[in-house]
């Protein structure tokens, strides 16, 4: 029953029309229909109902569902469950039905729409939900099919114990009234409705006076052929006969309805039966079609290199948030900066073109031997021969020491340049390195066939070169697999192809691997030049170790991601750090398993990529609010993150960008299928022509 007066519910209405606007008005008009709303049955309201009949936008807010909830409209009655006041709800159908862009029609639109959304809630395990689906099916099909709804209304009314279920009785009083105006023909139902109301409230004068409206026959009205008990009470007080009403007139109304109702069940039934909600008519296998589809689709994208950069971004990302591994114990590099070739050109040293001098680059050397490293790694340029006779000799003679030249790959010549003449080219290691379209080196190339015109005869890197000699006295030595894979140990090497994970057709020529950087500040110890001459050294610093020699002065440098750096994506460092990291990646390789960067097959990409998709789908078909599939698919990219980066540490670049978009495109599409708006049911007979 209604709390409030008409005039109060009046003066509402023009008040929340006045303050948001005509737009949250016909919001409200299709709000009422319900009987009890939920956020998500307003929303659906919103996406199904934004025209009216003639196909004009109605230009309702998404934001006008929760002002319309928090408007004194609408009471909040449970935890998400809202409802109207009789009054209110009343004054807002009465509106919708006059107006001429909604109509009748609109209402048909609207019980078809309810009938839809509740079904699969008919059948819920909570028998709360279940009640109140029931209530909502009540009232559609109430304008829907009147006599249906009735007779419906009617079994369930014999079937409730006047003496033991009161408190069921009123409710259901209740519900009946608030659905009296479409069922106004089946005036005897209502009637006895108000009847019963009035006599479990105690009011029995109001219930006989209720009672002697209808014909009563052997204590009972019939309706539609259910037998409708009249209290024992009320029997006692009026006697057997309230009226003279002949047995053939007592029968004619529920014969006729009995009519009416049959001519139209056979139809409906078979459509609620057979009707299909956005919820079971977007079966599994549609979701499985559209997660496909949208999983082909992107990995077409894939394929074309239009998410390269992107998936190399968020590469670099998981490279930066994996925990610090700290510094090689077996690498020591010395470096040449600025302050270096300073000092040197104030002793009078002549560098030449180079970044050390002969006489400095002799004493280095010199010193190094005395502390017995397993190798020695002069990454600094020297195409010149040297002029000092004890330098020329001990070039010569160190057979741990790997000098460099670089080929056409990273020079502007395509000849390349010339290695140290007195080194022989078994010591020879190239340290051509190969960048991205972002000047980042993130691909280790180890071996290489060099131009014929090239001046740099060396087919190996630098990096291989001194970490072959490192493990050559533990019994290792390099070989080739029969794929054509370098193999240190039981290590295998694979080399990348062309299509490695978010690598789209990018030239793989030669032994490439990904570049598995250190994860720490400095991937090695340094010392500079100068306080390597000038200081004395641990020999523990130097014994059984790779010691590099390079040149970090500016000017000097490659371009490489700097994985210790959290607020920046590039950071320019030095050739001789990038040659580090690849030394230290292949030791650590082979001797501490520290796992190599690979990558799955195409075909296991799809898969995952399709997976993800697939969950996106089911998401949004879970999660039919869209602030909670929002949140749930904020967790789901989330837990897609750390499972790529917990991967990636574990030695695997799997594909992120493309199973977000996958996630994402197919929960959309599935959410966007769901709230399209459902065609008005064909097959809905007109009383009128049930009549007949």
């Amino acid at each position: 029953m209604s709390k409030i007066k008409p005039e109060m519910a009046n003066r509402r209405i023009e008040s929340f029309k006045k303050r948001f606007g005509k737009a949250h008005l016909y919001l409200a008009y299709h709000a009422a229909f319900p009987l009890a709303l939920t956020p998500d049955l307003l929303y659906r309201l919103w996406a199904n109902f934004q025209r009216d009949i003639q196909g004009q936008a109605l230009g309702i807010p998404w934001v006008g569902v929760s002002d319309l909830l928090l408007s004194s409209l609408c009471d909040e009655v449970g935890h998400e469950l809202y409802e109207m006041d009789l009054a209110i709800r009343k004054q807002l159908l009465k509106s919708l039905k006059e107006d001429p862009d909604f109509g009748k029609q609109r209402f048909n639109e609207l019980a078809n729409f309810l009938l839809d959304y509740i079904h699969p809630q008919l059948c819920n395990d909570d028998p709360d939900i279940q009640d109140l689906a029931q209530a909502q099916r009540w009232t559609a099909l109430a304008y829907v099919l009147p006599s249906e709804a009735a007779r419906e209304l009617a079994l369930t009314l014999s079937n409730l114990n006047q003496n033991q279920e009161k408190a069921e009785l009123l409710r259901f009083a209740s519900l009946v009234e608030t659905v009296a105006e479409p069922l106004a023909e089946f005036e005897s139902l209502l009637i006895y409705t108000r009847g019963i109301a009035s006599f479990i409230r105690g009011d029995l004068e109001s219930a006989t006076t209720q009672f002697a409206k209808v014909p009563i026959y052997q204590n009972k009205i019939q309706f539609a052929g259910i037998d409708l008990l009249i209290p024992k009470e009320i029997i006692k007080i009026t006697g057997h006969s309230i009226n003279g009403i002949s047995t053939s007139k007592k029968q004619k109304t529920p014969t006729s309805i009995i009519k009416t109702f049959s001519s139209q069940v056979s139809s409906r039934q078979k459509l609620i039966n057979n009707r299909e909600t956005p919820s079971s008519k977007f079966n599994f296998s549609r979701l499985i079609f559209i997660s496909l589809l949208i999983t082909g689709l992107v990995a077409g994208i894939r394929w074309l290199g239009i998410l390269q950069s992107t998936e190399i971004l968020a590469f670099d990302q998981m490279m930066r948030s994996r925990p610090n591994e700290g510094t090689d114990p077996r690498l020591l590099i010395v470096t040449i900066d600025d302050n270096d070739i300073a000092n040197q050109r104030q002793n009078g040293e002549i560098l030449k073109g180079a970044s050390i001098s002969d006489k400095s680059l002799n004493k280095l050397l010199a010193k190094l031997n005395q502390y017995q490293p397993r190798a020695i790694g002069l990454d600094v340029s020297r195409d010149f021969p040297a002029e000092q006779q004890d330098l020329i000799t001990r070039l010569q003679q160190t057979d741990n020491l790997i000098g460099v030249c670089q080929g056409s790959l990273t020079t502007a010549n395509t000849k390349g340049n010339e290695p140290p003449p007195e080194i022989s080219n078994e010591n020879l290691g190239f340290n051509d390195f190969i960048y991205d379209h972002d000047g980042v080196v993130r691909r280790q190339l180890l071996f290489m066939n060099q131009e014929a015109t090239s001046l740099c005869p060396a087919s190996y890197s630098l990096s291989l070169q001194l970490a072959s000699l490192y493990l050559q006295p533990l019994g290792i030595e390099p070989k080739f697999t029969p794929q054509g894979n370098l193999q240190l140990g039981n290590t295998i090497l694979p080399t990348l192809n062309s299509r490695a994970s978010g690598y789209q057709g990018i030239d793989a020529n030669g032994g490439q691997i990904l570049l598995n950087y250190r994860s720490s500040k400095q991937v090695a110890e340094q010392i500079t030049l100068t306080q390597f001459l000038s200081s004395s050294v641990n020999p523990s610093a130097i014994k059984d170790r790779i010691v590099l020699i390079g040149v970090v002065a500016k000017g000097d440098s490659s371009k490489q991601l700097d994985k210790s750096n959290r607020t920046q994506l590039n950071k320019e460092i030095s050739g001789v750090l990038v040659d580090a990291h690849m030394v230290s990646q292949i030791l650590s390789a082979v001797l501490d398993k520290r796992p190599l960067l690979q990558v799955w097959s195409l075909w296991v990409e799809v898969v995952w990529i399709w997976g993800w998709s697939l969950a996106g789908g089911l998401l949004a078909w879970r999660f039919q609010h869209l602030l909670y599939l929002a949140l749930a698919g904020g967790i789901a990219i989330a837990v897609l993150y750390l499972v790529c980066l917990g991967l990636l540490i574990s030695g695997v670049w799997v594909p992120f960008v493309p199973a977000v978009i996958g996630l994402v495109i197919t929960g959309g599409s599935i959410m966007f299928v769901r709230l399209q708006p459902l065609p008005a049911n064909q097959i809905i007979i007109s009383q009128e022509e049930t009549m007949k």
